[in-house]
Protein backbone atom coordinates (compact mmCIF):
# COMPACT_ATOMS: atom_id res chain seq x y z
CA UNK A 1 0.00 0.00 0.00
CA UNK A 2 1.07 3.57 -0.74
CA UNK A 3 0.67 6.19 2.00
CA UNK A 4 0.08 9.84 1.15
CA UNK A 5 -0.60 12.72 3.54
CA UNK A 6 -3.10 15.23 2.11
CA UNK A 7 -2.01 18.67 3.29
CA UNK A 8 1.02 20.93 2.93
CA UNK A 9 1.11 23.12 6.04
CA UNK A 10 2.64 22.86 9.50
CA UNK A 11 0.08 20.30 10.72
CA UNK A 12 0.62 18.03 7.70
CA UNK A 13 4.37 18.14 8.25
CA UNK A 14 3.86 17.12 11.88
CA UNK A 15 1.83 14.13 10.70
CA UNK A 16 4.49 13.10 8.17
CA UNK A 17 7.24 13.33 10.78
CA UNK A 18 5.26 11.30 13.31
CA UNK A 19 4.41 8.54 10.84
CA UNK A 20 8.02 8.23 9.75
CA UNK A 21 9.16 8.25 13.38
CA UNK A 22 6.97 5.18 13.91
CA UNK A 23 8.35 3.40 10.84
CA UNK A 24 5.46 4.12 8.45
CA UNK A 25 6.57 4.86 4.88
CA UNK A 26 5.13 8.13 3.52
CA UNK A 27 5.22 8.35 -0.28
CA UNK A 28 4.43 12.05 -0.51
CA UNK A 29 2.32 15.04 0.50
CA UNK A 30 -0.66 16.09 -1.63
CA UNK A 31 -2.53 19.27 -2.49
CA UNK A 32 -5.25 20.25 -4.94
CA UNK A 33 -3.99 22.20 -7.93
CA UNK A 34 -6.98 24.55 -8.13
CA UNK A 35 -7.39 25.28 -4.43
CA UNK A 36 -7.33 29.07 -4.16
CA UNK A 37 -7.06 29.94 -0.47
CA UNK A 38 -3.61 31.18 0.56
CA UNK A 39 -1.63 28.14 1.65
CA UNK A 40 1.74 28.32 3.33
CA UNK A 41 3.51 25.36 1.76
CA UNK A 42 6.20 24.02 4.04
CA UNK A 43 8.44 21.57 2.14
CA UNK A 44 9.24 18.42 4.07
CA UNK A 45 12.86 17.28 4.04
CA UNK A 46 11.84 13.63 3.80
CA UNK A 47 9.09 13.51 1.16
CA UNK A 48 7.99 15.38 -1.97
CA UNK A 49 4.82 17.41 -2.46
CA UNK A 50 2.56 16.65 -5.45
CA UNK A 51 -0.62 18.00 -6.97
CA UNK A 52 -2.90 15.00 -6.62
CA UNK A 53 -4.36 15.63 -10.10
CA UNK A 54 -0.92 14.87 -11.56
CA UNK A 55 -0.80 11.37 -10.03
CA UNK A 56 -3.17 9.85 -12.59
CA UNK A 57 -1.82 6.32 -12.21
CA UNK A 58 -2.30 6.20 -8.44
CA UNK A 59 -4.43 3.12 -7.72
CA UNK A 60 -7.24 4.04 -5.25
CA UNK A 61 -7.39 0.42 -4.07
CA UNK A 62 -3.69 0.39 -3.13
CA UNK A 63 -3.43 3.81 -1.51
CA UNK A 64 -4.06 5.14 1.98
CA UNK A 65 -4.91 8.85 2.08
CA UNK A 66 -4.31 10.55 5.44
CA UNK A 67 -5.91 14.01 5.52
CA UNK A 68 -4.11 16.57 7.68
CA UNK A 69 -6.10 19.75 7.01
CA UNK A 70 -8.39 22.00 9.02
CA UNK A 71 -11.95 20.61 8.92
CA UNK A 72 -13.35 23.74 7.30
CA UNK A 73 -11.25 23.36 4.13
CA UNK A 74 -11.17 19.59 3.60
CA UNK A 75 -14.51 19.41 1.75
CA UNK A 76 -12.96 19.81 -1.71
CA UNK A 77 -10.42 17.14 -0.80
CA UNK A 78 -13.11 14.65 0.23
CA UNK A 79 -15.12 15.31 -2.95
CA UNK A 80 -12.07 14.82 -5.16
CA UNK A 81 -11.11 11.56 -3.44
CA UNK A 82 -14.67 10.27 -3.67
CA UNK A 83 -14.87 11.05 -7.39
CA UNK A 84 -11.53 9.27 -7.96
CA UNK A 85 -12.78 6.18 -6.11
CA UNK A 86 -10.50 6.29 -3.06
CA UNK A 87 -11.86 4.28 -0.14
CA UNK A 88 -8.97 4.08 2.34
CA UNK A 89 -9.30 7.64 3.63
CA UNK A 90 -8.51 8.84 7.15
CA UNK A 91 -8.65 12.23 8.88
CA UNK A 92 -6.12 13.16 11.55
CA UNK A 93 -7.75 14.98 14.47
CA UNK A 94 -6.08 18.37 14.95
CA UNK A 95 -5.99 17.70 18.69
CA UNK A 96 -2.99 15.49 17.97
CA UNK A 97 -0.90 18.67 17.87
CA UNK A 98 -1.27 19.20 21.61
CA UNK A 99 -0.62 15.64 22.76
CA UNK A 100 2.63 13.80 23.36
CA UNK A 101 2.35 10.71 21.16
CA UNK A 102 4.96 7.99 21.64
CA UNK A 103 3.67 5.00 19.65
CA UNK A 104 1.83 4.25 16.42
CA UNK A 105 -1.00 2.78 18.49
CA UNK A 106 -1.41 6.13 20.27
CA UNK A 107 -1.28 7.96 16.92
CA UNK A 108 -4.03 5.73 15.53
CA UNK A 109 -6.35 6.94 18.29
CA UNK A 110 -6.41 10.31 16.48
CA UNK A 111 -7.30 8.81 13.09
CA UNK A 112 -10.92 9.11 11.91
CA UNK A 113 -11.76 6.58 9.16
CA UNK A 114 -14.00 8.17 6.53
CA UNK A 115 -16.88 6.06 5.26
CA UNK A 116 -16.75 7.02 1.59
CA UNK A 117 -19.96 5.11 0.91
CA UNK A 118 -22.08 7.62 2.85
CA UNK A 119 -22.21 11.32 1.88
CA UNK A 120 -19.54 12.95 4.04
CA UNK A 121 -20.21 16.46 5.31
CA UNK A 122 -16.92 17.69 6.69
CA UNK A 123 -18.10 20.89 8.40
CA UNK A 124 -21.33 22.51 9.55
CA UNK A 125 -22.23 25.50 11.73
CA UNK A 126 -25.46 26.39 13.50
CA UNK A 127 -26.65 29.32 15.60
CA UNK A 128 -28.22 27.98 18.77
CA UNK A 129 -28.63 31.52 20.14
CA UNK A 130 -29.06 34.64 17.98
CA UNK A 131 -28.27 37.41 20.46
CA UNK A 132 -25.02 38.01 22.30
CA UNK A 133 -23.61 39.50 25.49
CA UNK A 134 -20.70 41.15 23.67
CA UNK A 135 -22.42 42.64 20.60
CA UNK A 136 -19.44 43.26 18.37
CA UNK A 137 -19.57 46.01 15.79
CA UNK A 138 -20.13 44.51 12.34
CA UNK A 139 -20.85 40.99 13.63
CA UNK A 140 -21.15 38.75 10.58
CA UNK A 141 -24.06 36.92 12.24
CA UNK A 142 -25.80 40.24 13.03
CA UNK A 143 -25.99 39.23 16.70
CA UNK A 144 -25.94 42.81 17.95
CA UNK A 145 -29.20 43.61 16.09
CA UNK A 146 -30.96 40.29 16.61
CA UNK A 147 -33.76 40.12 19.15
CA UNK A 148 -33.24 37.62 21.94
CA UNK A 149 -33.86 34.17 20.56
CA UNK A 150 -32.60 30.61 20.62
CA UNK A 151 -33.25 27.30 18.91
CA UNK A 152 -35.91 25.10 20.52
CA UNK A 153 -35.00 21.58 21.60
CA UNK A 154 -37.70 20.17 19.32
CA UNK A 155 -36.47 21.86 16.16
CA UNK A 156 -32.84 21.12 17.09
CA UNK A 157 -33.66 17.43 17.50
CA UNK A 158 -35.68 17.36 14.26
CA UNK A 159 -32.89 18.91 12.21
CA UNK A 160 -30.16 16.67 13.63
CA UNK A 161 -32.17 13.50 13.07
CA UNK A 162 -32.77 14.49 9.43
CA UNK A 163 -29.15 15.50 9.04
CA UNK A 164 -27.77 12.24 10.43
CA UNK A 165 -29.98 10.24 8.07
CA UNK A 166 -28.51 12.03 5.04
CA UNK A 167 -24.85 12.55 5.94
CA UNK A 168 -21.93 11.44 8.00
CA UNK A 169 -21.06 14.70 9.77
CA UNK A 170 -17.47 15.17 10.90
CA UNK A 171 -17.29 18.63 12.52
CA UNK A 172 -20.30 20.47 14.00
CA UNK A 173 -19.96 23.97 15.50
CA UNK A 174 -22.64 25.40 17.78
CA UNK A 175 -22.44 29.17 17.90
CA UNK A 176 -24.39 32.41 17.86
CA UNK A 177 -24.68 35.00 19.16
CA UNK A 178 -23.39 33.65 22.41
CA UNK A 179 -24.35 29.94 22.67
CA UNK A 180 -23.84 29.80 26.44
CA UNK A 181 -26.92 32.03 26.81
CA UNK A 182 -29.10 29.08 25.78
CA UNK A 183 -31.36 28.27 28.76
CA UNK A 184 -31.34 24.53 27.98
CA UNK A 185 -27.70 24.10 27.07
CA UNK A 186 -27.33 20.83 29.03
CA UNK A 187 -30.24 19.17 27.24
CA UNK A 188 -29.03 20.52 23.93
CA UNK A 189 -25.54 19.01 24.15
CA UNK A 190 -26.99 15.69 25.32
CA UNK A 191 -29.28 15.61 22.27
CA UNK A 192 -26.43 16.49 19.94
CA UNK A 193 -24.18 13.76 21.33
CA UNK A 194 -26.94 11.12 21.31
CA UNK A 195 -27.71 11.71 17.63
CA UNK A 196 -24.21 12.56 16.38
CA UNK A 197 -22.28 9.84 18.19
CA UNK A 198 -19.01 10.14 16.23
CA UNK A 199 -19.12 13.83 15.30
CA UNK A 200 -16.67 16.33 16.76
CA UNK A 201 -18.97 18.86 18.48
CA UNK A 202 -17.64 22.33 19.26
CA UNK A 203 -19.25 25.22 21.13
CA UNK A 204 -17.85 28.55 19.93
CA UNK A 205 -18.05 31.17 22.68
CA UNK A 206 -16.48 34.47 23.69
CA UNK A 207 -15.90 32.75 27.05
CA UNK A 208 -17.18 35.57 29.24
CA UNK A 209 -19.84 33.35 30.83
CA UNK A 210 -17.74 30.25 31.47
CA UNK A 211 -16.72 31.19 35.01
CA UNK A 212 -20.39 31.87 35.82
CA UNK A 213 -21.73 28.54 34.54
CA UNK A 214 -23.32 26.04 36.88
CA UNK A 215 -21.06 23.07 37.53
CA UNK A 216 -23.70 20.78 36.02
CA UNK A 217 -23.26 22.55 32.67
CA UNK A 218 -19.51 22.07 32.73
CA UNK A 219 -19.90 18.41 33.71
CA UNK A 220 -22.28 17.94 30.78
CA UNK A 221 -19.67 19.36 28.40
CA UNK A 222 -17.05 16.95 29.72
CA UNK A 223 -19.34 13.90 29.79
CA UNK A 224 -20.53 14.50 26.22
CA UNK A 225 -17.04 15.18 24.85
CA UNK A 226 -17.77 18.77 23.84
CA UNK A 227 -14.85 20.95 22.77
CA UNK A 228 -14.99 24.62 23.75
CA UNK A 229 -13.60 27.03 21.16
CA UNK A 230 -12.91 30.39 22.79
CA UNK A 231 -12.99 33.46 20.56
CA UNK A 232 -10.49 35.61 22.42
CA UNK A 233 -11.74 39.19 22.28
CA UNK A 234 -10.16 41.88 24.44
CA UNK A 235 -12.59 41.44 27.39
CA UNK A 236 -11.98 37.67 27.21
CA UNK A 237 -8.22 38.07 27.27
CA UNK A 238 -8.42 39.79 30.66
CA UNK A 239 -9.85 36.65 32.29
CA UNK A 240 -8.52 33.98 29.92
CA UNK A 241 -6.25 32.26 32.44
CA UNK A 242 -9.18 31.82 34.83
CA UNK A 243 -11.34 30.45 32.00
CA UNK A 244 -8.70 27.92 31.00
CA UNK A 245 -8.19 26.84 34.62
CA UNK A 246 -11.91 26.18 34.97
CA UNK A 247 -12.09 24.14 31.77
CA UNK A 248 -9.02 22.12 32.69
CA UNK A 249 -10.42 21.45 36.17
CA UNK A 250 -13.48 19.81 34.61
CA UNK A 251 -11.45 18.00 31.96
CA UNK A 252 -12.98 19.90 29.04
CA UNK A 253 -11.11 20.09 25.74
CA UNK A 254 -10.64 23.64 24.48
CA UNK A 255 -9.01 25.59 21.66
CA UNK A 256 -8.32 29.30 21.18
CA UNK A 257 -9.50 31.18 18.09
CA UNK A 258 -10.21 27.92 16.26
CA UNK A 259 -6.57 26.87 16.30
CA UNK A 260 -5.01 24.19 18.51
CA UNK A 261 -1.67 25.98 18.31
CA UNK A 262 -3.01 29.52 18.86
CA UNK A 263 -1.32 31.71 21.43
CA UNK A 264 -3.17 33.87 23.93
CA UNK A 265 -3.79 36.84 21.64
CA UNK A 266 -6.99 38.78 21.19
CA UNK A 267 -8.93 39.19 17.95
CA UNK A 268 -8.07 42.64 16.67
CA UNK A 269 -10.19 42.94 13.52
CA UNK A 270 -13.27 41.81 11.60
CA UNK A 271 -13.85 41.85 7.85
CA UNK A 272 -16.64 41.79 5.29
CA UNK A 273 -17.17 41.29 1.54
CA UNK A 274 -20.91 42.01 1.60
CA UNK A 275 -22.27 44.75 -0.68
CA UNK A 276 -25.81 46.05 -1.25
CA UNK A 277 -25.94 45.12 -4.94
CA UNK A 278 -25.79 41.91 -6.96
CA UNK A 279 -23.35 43.31 -9.50
CA UNK A 280 -20.35 41.30 -8.30
CA UNK A 281 -18.73 38.23 -9.81
CA UNK A 282 -20.13 35.29 -7.83
CA UNK A 283 -17.51 32.83 -9.05
CA UNK A 284 -14.54 35.02 -8.13
CA UNK A 285 -16.10 36.18 -4.86
CA UNK A 286 -16.73 32.61 -3.79
CA UNK A 287 -13.31 31.42 -4.91
CA UNK A 288 -11.56 34.00 -2.74
CA UNK A 289 -13.80 33.67 0.32
CA UNK A 290 -13.01 31.36 3.23
CA UNK A 291 -16.70 31.72 4.14
CA UNK A 292 -17.57 29.52 1.18
CA UNK A 293 -16.73 26.54 3.38
CA UNK A 294 -18.91 27.65 6.35
CA UNK A 295 -21.92 25.47 5.60
CA UNK A 296 -24.67 26.75 7.83
CA UNK A 297 -27.77 25.05 9.24
CA UNK A 298 -30.96 26.90 10.18
CA UNK A 299 -34.62 25.80 10.33
CA UNK A 300 -34.09 22.66 8.28
CA UNK A 301 -32.05 24.41 5.58
CA UNK A 302 -28.32 24.35 4.80
CA UNK A 303 -26.58 27.15 2.92
CA UNK A 304 -22.94 27.39 1.82
CA UNK A 305 -22.35 30.21 4.33
CA UNK A 306 -24.27 32.02 7.07
CA UNK A 307 -25.39 35.10 5.10
CA UNK A 308 -28.34 33.66 3.12
CA UNK A 309 -30.09 32.24 6.19
CA UNK A 310 -29.44 35.24 8.47
CA UNK A 311 -29.84 38.14 6.05
CA UNK A 312 -33.55 38.62 6.83
CA UNK A 313 -32.65 40.41 10.08
CA UNK A 314 -30.64 43.00 8.16
CA UNK A 315 -33.59 43.53 5.81
CA UNK A 316 -35.98 43.96 8.73
CA UNK A 317 -33.81 46.16 10.94
CA UNK A 318 -31.97 48.21 8.31
CA UNK A 319 -34.48 48.36 5.45
CA UNK A 320 -32.07 46.67 3.05
CA UNK A 321 -33.39 44.60 0.16
CA UNK A 322 -31.25 41.47 -0.07
CA UNK A 323 -33.07 38.84 -2.13
CA UNK A 324 -32.87 35.16 -1.28
CA UNK A 325 -33.56 32.51 -3.91
CA UNK A 326 -34.36 28.81 -3.63
CA UNK A 327 -30.94 28.11 -5.14
CA UNK A 328 -29.18 29.70 -2.14
CA UNK A 329 -29.79 26.72 0.14
CA UNK A 330 -30.92 23.10 0.27
CA UNK A 331 -33.73 21.78 2.44
CA UNK A 332 -32.61 18.70 4.32
CA UNK A 333 -35.98 16.97 3.98
CA UNK A 334 -35.79 17.22 0.19
CA UNK A 335 -32.30 15.72 -0.17
CA UNK A 336 -32.35 12.44 -2.08
CA UNK A 337 -28.63 12.29 -2.90
CA UNK A 338 -26.33 13.68 -0.22
CA UNK A 339 -23.30 13.82 -2.53
CA UNK A 340 -25.24 15.98 -5.00
CA UNK A 341 -26.35 18.25 -2.15
CA UNK A 342 -22.70 18.67 -1.07
CA UNK A 343 -21.74 19.47 -4.66
CA UNK A 344 -24.47 22.12 -4.82
CA UNK A 345 -23.25 23.64 -1.54
CA UNK A 346 -19.72 23.80 -2.92
CA UNK A 347 -20.58 25.88 -5.98
CA UNK A 348 -21.18 29.64 -6.11
CA UNK A 349 -24.81 30.51 -5.39
CA UNK A 350 -26.85 33.53 -6.54
CA UNK A 351 -26.30 35.22 -3.16
CA UNK A 352 -22.53 35.19 -3.85
CA UNK A 353 -23.18 38.03 -6.32
CA UNK A 354 -23.73 40.28 -3.28
CA UNK A 355 -20.13 39.76 -2.16
CA UNK A 356 -17.11 41.60 -3.47
CA UNK A 357 -13.89 39.93 -4.57
CA UNK A 358 -12.15 42.37 -2.23
CA UNK A 359 -12.32 42.09 1.53
CA UNK A 360 -12.67 45.11 3.82
CA UNK A 361 -11.05 44.84 7.24
CA UNK A 362 -11.89 47.02 10.23
CA UNK A 363 -10.88 47.20 13.88
CA UNK A 364 -12.80 45.09 16.36
CA UNK A 365 -15.10 46.95 18.78
CA UNK A 366 -17.45 45.47 21.34
CA UNK A 367 -20.72 46.59 22.89
CA UNK A 368 -22.62 47.92 19.85
CA UNK A 369 -26.09 46.64 20.74
CA UNK A 370 -28.82 47.93 18.39
CA UNK A 371 -26.32 50.01 16.45
CA UNK A 372 -28.19 50.57 13.19
CA UNK A 373 -25.31 51.79 11.06
CA UNK A 374 -25.73 49.58 7.98
CA UNK A 375 -22.14 50.25 6.91
CA UNK A 376 -20.93 48.10 9.78
CA UNK A 377 -22.05 45.15 7.66
CA UNK A 378 -21.81 46.14 3.99
CA UNK A 379 -19.17 47.85 1.89
CA UNK A 380 -19.68 51.44 0.86
CA UNK A 381 -19.51 51.89 -2.89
Amino acid sequence: MYNFVFGVGFFANQVVDKLMEFGVRVDGMLKLKEFYMPIFIEPNKYVNTYCVEDLKKLDPNLTNIIIAQKPIIMGDTISYLKNRGFKNVFIVDEEMQRVNIHTLKEFNCYLYPVNMEKPFLNYLEMNIVDNCNLNCKGCAHFSNIFDNGYVSLDSFTRDLIMLSSKFELYYFRLLGGEPLLHPNIIELVKIARKILKNTKIIIVTNGLLINKLNNDVLKAFAENNITICISVYKPTLNILDNIISKLEYFGINYILNDDYMASKKSIESFSTRLTASQNNNAFESSRKCLGRFCRFLRDGKISKCYYPLLIDVLNRKMGTNFVLSAEDYVEIKNITDGWLAIEQLSKPIPFCNYCSEDEFEFNWEGYHKNDLDVYQYILKK
